[in-house]
């Protein structure tokens, strides 16, 4: 089954709400689990966080990285996962293998990448936010995305992330220029990728004209820009 973008947020958006448990990516919490992940895990799993973990018996449980491990490794959001060792990597180390990525100025638009602080791993939904598995006072949860810190992003290497439309980065910048705002961005701003632009999104017949590039400024400035193919 081809794993996509779109289906790592429809997976991740149906998880809201799950508990934290480490080590874990969708497994159904019981005390034989507890009793495993104690055993493996005991600087996490000490004994006053027990009682809360006996509540949650018959949940499905994740750690960060988890969420997307379970998503790989789960036929729908509510099957259950079938380990595969080939994937099973901390979250550093899914950073380490990204096929792309970079600092967070230069994340483009997409929903389901990965976004990443030191030991921790989260996915992009779109719209300025994030589901992750924060920790075992939260569980899984929506947060925005520019208030958690968040250092850089990649692209997931078991996801295949054409299944859905890209989006260049909102500009903030105050210049009126398309030209100069594109080049802010690191994008080509040349008449003819220009003129691309225009065609993926819309806009026929760019000539270059004021309310040509006012509509295409516009839509950078609000994040609805749409990458040409």
């Amino acid at each position: 089954m081809i794993k996509t973008n779109d289906g790592l947020v429809d997976y991740a958006l149906k998880q809201l709400g799950k508990p934290y448990w480490y080590g874990t990516f969708g497994n159904t919490a019981t005390q034989a689990l507890l009793n495993a992940k104690t055993k493996q895990y005991p600087s996490h799993y000490f004994p006053s966080r027990i009682p809360t973990y006996k509540l949650q018996f018959g949940k499905k449980v994740f750690d960060c990285v988890g969420l997307i491990k379970g998503y790989l490794w789960s036929d729908s959001p509510d099957s259950a996962p079938e380990y595969n060792a080939s994937m099973d990597v901390s979250a550093d180390g899914m950073k380490a293998v990204c096929t792309d990525g970079g600092k967070m100025d230069s994340m483009p638009e997409q929903k389901g990448i990965l976004v990443f602080q030191p030991g921790h791993v989260g996915i992009y939904i779109g719209s300025g936010y994030v589901v992750e598995a924060r920790g075992f006072a939260f569980g899984v949860v929506k947060t925005s995305l520019k208030n958690r810190g968040w250092t850089s992003w990649g692209r997931c290497p078991w996801i295949d992330y054409n299944s859905e439309t890209e989006y260049f980065k909102k500009y903030s910048g105050v210049s009126e220029s398309i030209v100069d705002a594109l080049k802010s961005i690191g994008s080509p701003s040349s008449f003819e990728y220009r003129k691309s632009i225009a065609e993926a999104n819309g806009i026929k017949d760019y000539s270059g004209l004021a309310p040509q590039n006012k509509d295409l400024l516009s839509r950078l400035r609000s994040g609805s820009l749409i990458k040409p193919k």
